[in-house]
């Protein structure tokens, strides 16, 4: 199985390194990326790990925000050149996190029925910028605290899929045409944490490049990037620096937030990102496999549950009896999926508790037989 991954990037120097570090050690086996028109750093970090033979790079530097055409181009690329099995179209700033095991166990145990995944996002909050003199630190070090919940539009569920013939992925990879392909939710077993706010430097000009992007957009339908241009046109009034401040989480804010449960702190990122690179499997992955086949088959047999009875309704085919009995079906499947994902989360809390514990740290023997145990990443 051979999972590839596109990005499309413009001055991402700030977090490209690792994004590209974290996918590679996390089960992606090669990336895809287009680079139109970067200024900082990020061409060379590309050229890095082209050498290394991991990664290739389109150059485009048409101004154009052509983000569909992009990815669309990259996942042609995926499915004809490097035999991609599965493409995640990704973004510097989206890092994918499997519940339990790798991404490479996540996507091997997708039932072949399905053509695409729908992941839910995690926005993740900013903190105060470090003052003038302060050392800095990478963002995942930093930026802990997400939302609870991201209701807005523009943390809609990211879709992977399988690279089928004639696929056109649509601006901001929300969706596929054609649009009807059979479509498996993963919210429980798979998420996005998403940083798109890192320093008030970095959105700004993430703001005005994506911007004047879709401005230069003439056959732009309505609707795409509206966010976004009006994020500009509130950075040319000068109401991007209070807009920015209101979402920062100074210690009141983020005090306020952890009480009433609207913001939660999540380390994940940044204690796997403290292990690289010996973060290359996961603690659970051994048992991975397993617990995933499982958990998808109860989520496949809930998604064909609702769909059934659904149509039945539609036709008028369901008595009064039969709806009720289909209705508990689902209600019986729902509870079993639930059941599943929470003994998922909690494996994997456990194990990454004995993974992180002092003795793994400080005690060679306890590391070679929790080590010994676990598969080798193909590779690497």
């Amino acid at each position: 199985m051979k999972l590839v991954m596109t990005l499309v990037v413009r001055n991402e120097a700030d977090i490209l390194q690792a994004n590209l570090d974290y996918h590679l050690a996390n089960g992606v086996d090669f990336v895809i990326a287009t680079d139109h028109g970067s200024s900082d750093g990020t061409a060379e970090i590309l050229h890095e790990y082209e050498r290394r033979g991991v990664a290739e790079t389109i150059s485009d530097e048409e101004p154009g925000h052509h983000q569909s055409r992009r990815v669309t181009r990259m996942v042609e690329l995926a499915r004809v050149k490097h035999g991609a099995d599965w493409v995640i179209n990704n973004d510097a700033d989206e890092f994918w996190w499997p519940q339990v095991g790798s991404l490479r166990d996540v996507f091997a145990t997708v039932p072949d029925r399905y053509a695409q995944i729908a992941v839910p996002r995690r926005n993740f909050r900013p903190l105060p910028d470090p003052a003038p003199g302060e050392a800095r630190v990478p963002f995942h070090q930093r930026l802990v605290y997400r939302e609870a919940f991201s209701p807005s539009l523009a943390h809609q569920p990211k879709v992977a899929h399988r690279p089928l013939k004639g696929i056109v992925v649509a601006p901001g990879n929300h969706w596929l045409t054609p649009s009807d392909l059979s479509t498996l939710p993963l919210e429980g077993l798979l998420e996005i944490f998403h940083f798109p706010m890192r320093s008030y430097e970095q959105f700004d000009r993430k703001v005005v490049q994506i911007g004047l992007g879709y401005e230069l957009l003439a056959d732009r339908s309505p609707g795409v990037g509206q966010d976004q241009l009006q994020l500009l046109e509130l950075q040319r009034a000068g109401g991007l620096p209070a807009y920015y401040q209101e979402l920062v989480l100074d210690e009141t804010a983020l005090q306020t937030g952890l009480r009433t449960a609207a913001i939660v702190a999540d380390r994940r990122l940044r204690d796997f990102m403290r292990e690289l690179p010996a973060a290359g499997v996961r603690a659970d992955e051994p048992y991975a496999a397993k617990l995933l086949a499982g958990a998808m088959s109860a989520i496949a047999e809930l998604q064909d549950s609702r769909a059934a009875q659904a149509q039945a309704l539609q036709d008028g085919r369901l008595w009064q009896g039969r709806a009720e009995a289909s209705q508990a079906r689902v209600e019986e499947l729902q509870a079993r999926v639930e059941e599943l994902t929470g003994e998922l989360a909690g494996v994997s809390e456990a194990l990454e508790l004995v993974r992180n514990s002092r003795l793994m740290r400080h005690t060679a023997w306890a590391r070679r037989i929790y080590y010994r145990g676990r598969p080798r990443t193909r590779g690497r």
